[in-house]
């Protein structure tokens, strides 16, 4: 029975861990097609595309988790809705 709950808690969390790593390469297409069309301060551009380039090393590094978060974060400042 232990061994049951064990191996299904595992599968669900391998499954969240995948339908996050999917979303990372959504959101920096969406960051791309937003930086080429949103007016915003230089300052504001240049700490996006460093989130932007931070979010994509997280990402091919497994972060996904760190990855999501800092896309979002980019995602923000360019009043993106998500």
């Amino acid at each position: 029975m232990f061994r049951k709950v064990l191996l299904s808690t595992t599968l669900v969390i391998l499954m969240a861990g995948q339908a996050i790593a999917s979303s990372c390469p959504k959101q920096m297409a969406a960051i791309d097609a937003a930086l080429a069309t949103t007016k915003i301060s230089a300052g504001d551009k240049a700490k996006v595309m460093e989130m932007r380039k931070k979010g994509e090393m997280q990402h091919k590094s497994g972060d996904h988790a760190g990855s999501v978060k800092t896309l979002t974060e980019a995602q923000k400042i360019l009043g993106m809705k998500m």
